[in-house]
C-alpha cells in the first residue's frame, strides 16, 4: 500500500480564527436574556400544578467576580445552564434567575443588585411575576457568599418561609437544621480566610514582579507590541509627539485632537477620550518607571527601578508632562489644596441625569450629564466627545429638577413613606449594630481557630446579652415613636425641611436614571415629554410621559 504523503499538511501553515469579542450591546442582552423568568418555565397555573404533584418551583443565582479578560458574559451563562441540570435531577423548576456578572462577594463596597433582589423575594416568598419560592439552586456556596455576614443575610431571607430547599453541585441541604448552619459559617469563614490568602499572594507577587522591572500590564499597553517590551513604532511616535506638544504648550484637548488625528486606536480599540490620553501621559512606564499604590517603585538604593520595557521619553519630560497635569487638576472641580469642592455634589440630579440622543448607528448616547453654571441658574450637559458622550444634549436643570421632583413627591405622598423616611432614627442604631459586628467578628474568628473554645463561649454569652438588651430597648423607642407619630406627613413640608444630600439619597432610591431626549430644534421652551424617569420597579409606568 503506497503511502500518503503528509509533509504538505504537517508543513502547511495553520491559522486560528480568534473569536471575536462581542460588543457591550450584545454581553447587555445576553444578561436581559438570562435574568428573570426563563423561557422554558412553564405558565404560573403550569407551574402550580406541578408544585401540587411534587415538583418544587426554586430560583437560580448566578454570578462571577470578574469577566473583564472576555467580556462575554460566558461564566454565568455557564453557570446558568448547570444550574438547570441540578434542577432536573432533584425535581424543581427554575422559575426566577438572578445574575449579578462582574461582581466580586468578597471585595469591600461592591453592590450586587440581583443578589438583594433575590433576599427580598426569598422575604416576601414569590417572585415579580407571582411565582412562589420553594428553594434555591447555586452552582456553589462561594457564588452566594464568601463572608459569615452575608451568610447570615441569606440564612435569614431563605428560612422567612418553612420547608424550603437549597441545592447545588453536591446535592440538597436543609438549612433548617443547626448542622447546616454551622456548615454555612464554616463555609464562609473559610472562604474569607481563603480570599484574604489569595489577596495578599497576588498582592506580593505583583511587588516581586514590580522590583524585578517586569511588565505587569493585563493587556498591551498603547506605544508597545504585544510582547509589551518592544516599542510599536507609529503608536509610541504618536505617545512622544503628544508628550513634546504639551511641553510647548498645547492644551490636553489639542494633544487628544492629535492622537485622533493619527488614526490609532486606543489599545482596546476605542476612540481617543481626554482621560485616556491624560492617564497615558500621566503613567510613567513612558519613562521606563512604573507606580505602585501611587508611589514610584524605588530598588534598595532609593533611586526608581527601571523597567525591562524600551521607554518612550525621558524620566525628565515624563516628570514635568505628570507635574503640569497635577497643577490643573483643581480646574475640573478640586481646589488648590486637593479637597473636593462639593462633597455630595452640588446639583440635585448629579450621577442620575442620562443623555439620550440617538446616534447614527441607532444606538443611545447615554453619557452621564453633568451639572453646569449658566447667565441664569445651571443646565445639565451632556460630556463632549472627547469626554465620552456627545456634547449636543443640554437642559434647564432647575425645570428638570423640579418635574423629578414633583414624579417622586406623588409617589411618596400616596404610600405615605417620606415621613418613615425622614423621621430620626433611633439614637442607638450605632452601637446596636458595633454589637452585631462584634458577635460577628467573634463567630469568624472562632470558625477560623484563632481563639479557643472556653475564650469563645465566655465572650458569646456577654455578647448576646448585650445584643438582647440594645434590641429590647429599639422596640420600646420604635413604639414610642408610633404613639405619638402623625398619621400622614405632607409630602412636600417634609421635602421642604429635608437637606441636598437626603433628597439625592432618597431620589437615588427610587429612580435608576434619568434620560433627556433631544427636544424641538429651535425651541427653547422647557418640553417635560424629553425628561424620562426610569423608575425602580415602582408600578409607575404613567410618570414622565
Amino acid at each position: 500500500m503506497a503511502e500518503h504523503d503528509t509533509s504538505a499538511l504537517s508543513n502547511a501553515p495553520t491559522k486560528r480564527r480568534r473569536k471575536a469579542r462581542p460588543q457591550p450591546a450584545e454581553v447587555e442582552l445576553l444578561l436581559t436574556e438570562l435574568r428573570g423568568l426563563p423561557g422554558t418555565a412553564p405558565s404560573l397555573p403550569e407551574a402550580l400544578a406541578l408544585r401540587d404533584s411534587g415538583w418544587l418551583l426554586v430560583v437560580a443565582y448566578c454570578r462571577i467576580s470578574c469577566d473583564r479578560h472576555r467580556r462575554d458574559g460566558h461564566g454565568v451563562e455557564d453557570q446558568a445552564r448547570h444550574c438547570a441540570r441540578i434542577a432536573a435531577r432533584h425535581r424543581m423548576i427554575i422559575v426566577h434567575r438572578y445574575v449579578d456578572n462582574d461582581k466580586s462577594a468578597s471585595k469591600i463596597g461592591v453592590t450586587r443588585p440581583d443578589f438583594d433582589a433575590m433576599l427580598e423575594a426569598l422575604k416576601d416568598g414569590a417572585t415579580r411575576a407571582g411565582y412562589p419560592i420553594d428553594g434555591v439552586i447555586c452552582v456553589s456556596d462561594d457564588r452566594l457568599y464568601r463572608d459569615v455576614r452575608t451568610y447570615q443575610r441569606f440564612l435569614k431571607c431563605f428560612t422567612a418561609h418553612p420547608s424550603r430547599a437549597y441545592a447545588d453541585e453536591l446535592g440538597t441541604y436543609n438549612l433548617y437544621k443547626e448542622d447546616a448552619a454551622r456548615r454555612g459559617l464554616l463555609g464562609a469563614a473559610a472562604s474569607r480566610t481563603e480570599s484574604k490568602k489569595q489577596q495578599q499572594r497576588a498582592k506580593l507577587n505583583h511587588r516581586a514582579r514590580a522590583d524585578r522591572g517586569e511588565p505587569v500590564a493585563s493587556r498591551r499597553p498603547f506605544g508597545w507590541n504585544s510582547d509589551r517590551i518592544t516599542l510599536h513604532p507609529s503608536e509610541s511616535e504618536v505617545v512622544r509627539q503628544g508628550v513634546w506638544s504639551f511641553l510647548a504648550g498645547k492644551t490636553l484637548t489639542a494633544v487628544t485632537h492629535d492622537f485622533v488625528a493619527s488614526g490609532h486606536l486606543s489599545s482596546l480599540g476605542n476612540p481617543w477620550q481626554r482621560q485616556t490620553v491624560k492617564q497615558i501621559l500621566r503613567n510613567p512606564r513612558i519613562c521606563g518607571y512604573r507606580k505602585l499604590h501611587g508611589e514610584l517603585v524605588r530598588g534598595p538604593d532609593g533611586y526608581p527601578v527601571v523597567g525591562q520595557w524600551n521607554p518612550i521619553v525621558s524620566p525628565e519630560e515624563w516628570q514635568a508632562v505628570a507635574d503640569m497635569l497635577d497643577q490643573k487638576r483643581h480646574a475640573g472641580g478640586w481646589d488648590k489644596a486637593g479637597g473636593h469642592l462639593h462633597e455630595h455634589g452640588r446639583y440635585l440630579l448629579t450621577g442620575l441625569v442620562r443623555c439620550g440622543r440617538p446616534s447614527a448607528q441607532g444606538q443611545t448616547c447615554n453619557a452621564p450629564m453633568h451639572g453646569h453654571p449658566s447667565d441664569k441658574s445651571y443646565v445639565y450637559r451632556c460630556r463632549l466627545a472627547l469626554d465620552g458622550g456627545c456634547g449636543r444634549v443640554s437642559r434647564q436643570g432647575p425645570a428638570v429638577d423640579d418635574l423629578i421632583t414633583q414624579y417622586a413627591l406623588d409617589i411618596l405622598d400616596r404610600q405615605d413613606t417620606l415621613g418613615a423616611r425622614l423621621t430620626a432614627p433611633w439614637p442607638g442604631e450605632h452601637r446596636l449594630e458595633l454589637a452585631r459586628q462584634q458577635k460577628s467578628l467573634l463567630q469568624e474568628q472562632w470558625y477560623a481557630e484563632e481563639i479557643s473554645d472556653a475564650l469563645y463561649f465566655s465572650q458569646l454569652t456577654s455578647e448576646e446579652a448585650e445584643l438582647k438588651r440594645l434590641v429590647n430597648e429599639q422596640k420600646v423607642w420604635t413604639a414610642g415613636q408610633q404613639s405619638v407619630r402623625h398619621p400622614h406627613v405632607d409630602a412636600q413640608t417634609a421635602w421642604n425641611r429635608t437637606s441636598l444630600r437626603e433628597k439625592r439619597e432618597i431620589l437615588s432610591g427610587l429612580l435608576d436614571s434619568v434620560t433627556i431626549l433631544p427636544g424641538t430644534k429651535g425651541s427653547h421652551r422647557f418640553e417635560p415629554a424629553t425628561v424620562v424617569p426610569v423608575w425602580r420597579d415602582l408600578g409607575s409606568p404613567s410618570l414622565g410621559g
